[in-house]
């Protein structure tokens, strides 16, 4: 069985993905923090948005971003 090398090339290949991945979470994050949260906890929100890769920012940007008047 071969194994898994994680070379440059790969993770050049990859980067536009991870980016992809982690920026919602973080802008999240950052809001949750900031401006607080409409429905449910801060923390839970974060973890949320931290463990439910690409939906979990979405729901919270149109369900838990507290509105700002």
């Amino acid at each position: 069985m071969g194994t898994f090398v994680l070379t440059k090339d790969l993770l050049m290949i990859l980067s536009p993905l991870i980016l992809l991945q982690v920026s919602p979470v973080v802008y999240c994050g950052i809001l949750i923090f900031r401006e607080g949260v409409q429905n449910l906890n801060r923390g839970t929100w974060f973890l949320i948005c931290l463990l439910v890769n690409v939906i979990g920012p979405v729901v919270f940007l149109l369900v838990g971003r507290k509105e700002v008047q």
